[in-house]
């Protein structure tokens, strides 16, 4: 007698409520400079294609996301983009687990548009330096848009230690994508 056995594989992100209050605002991370001008549509990254949806983020997890993923790279863009108008819009934006299934991120099926876009930033670190050596660690830019003022992602002295150990922690594991 021969036992049969059958697995599920599921690709993709699984489904995680959103966070309350939902943020105003997030992010696209790129690393390359978006085109000038910026176009109506821009086109997905080769990963966000393969993926099927643009990889967002929100303030607080900016550090760790470049500590994490992007420490092979000098420069990183940020779009800051209008998550409330995309709300109001109604495009496809779903609260996902990440692969670790500790942190949840926002994932819009559908193309980043200019009017979605509010802004854009660029944060270069040197060769020997790691994203919480930069400005990245407390630059007042990155806001959930709630507070009407960056102190939704301002941190004290205690709090930026240990969120700077946290990334330095983040920042021996990678993932390779």
């Amino acid at each position: 007698m021969h036992n049969i056995y059958f697995f599920i594989v599921i690709r993709g992100a699984s489904p995680a409520p959103p966070p309350e209050p939902l943020p105003n605002i997030l992010y696209q991370l790129l690393t390359s400079a978006p085109p000038s001008p910026f176009p109506d549509v821009l086109p997905m990254s080769d990963r966000d294609a393969r993926d099927g949806y643009v990889h967002l983020a929100r303030a607080l997890n900016i550090l760790p996301l470049a500590m994490k993923n992007y420490n092979y790279t000098l420069q990183l863009w940020a779009l800051k983009l209008n998550y409330k108008w995309m709300r109001e819009n109604q495009y496809d934006i779903r609260w996902e687990w990440g692969s670790s299934n500790t942190t949840i991120y926002p994932h819009l099926y559908d193309n980043t548009t200019k009017q979605m876009l509010l802004d854009m930033k660029t944060w270069t670190r040197k060769d020997n330096e790691k994203w919480n050596q930069t400005s990245v660690v407390d630059d007042e830019w990155l806001t959930d848009g709630n507070t009407g003022s960056a102190a939704s992602f301002k941190l004290g002295t205690i709090e930026r230690t240990v969120f700077q150990l946290l990334c330095a922690a983040l920042s021996f594991y990678s993932i390779s994508f």
